[in-house]
């Protein structure tokens, strides 16, 4: 599916954490597009999850002890996105604005003539 969507052109893809674990799903990202990690703290992330009740990796004694090995487990794999952008409790379009930021910098940074900066 993921490799479908990126044949299809330009576009922002929205994958779920747990896709960009898999190994071929993380690099035919790599080898179609770019990859951003919106890496949140562990107390904006239970704020998010929390309010519903439909993650089954959740559905344990201690959810937001599950949600924190969950993240000890896959942020060394999400590290290995192209770029990595902070994510925290603001409205959609605002984290949608930082994202585009980072993206316009990140492409100035690597501009014919000038070094990339991390």
């Amino acid at each position: 599916m993921i490799e479908r969507l990126l044949k299809r052109g330009p576009q922002v893809v929205s994958t779920g954490g747990g896709a960009f674990i898999n190994e071929n799903t993380r690099h035919q990202i790599k080898e179609g597009g770019l990859s951003i990690w919106l890496k949140a703290d562990l107390d904006v992330l239970w704020d998010r999850v929390s309010r519903r009740d439909h993650r089954p990796l959740l559905k344990t004694e201690n959810p937001k002890q599950t949600l924190e090995n969950l993240m000890n487990q896959r942020y060394p794999i999400y590290a290995e996105a192209d770029m990595t952008v902070h994510s925290i409790n603001i409205r959609k379009e605002a984290m949608a604005s930082e994202v585009l930021k980072a993206v316009v910098q990140q492409a100035g940074a690597s501009a014919p003539g000038e070094g990339v900066q991390s």
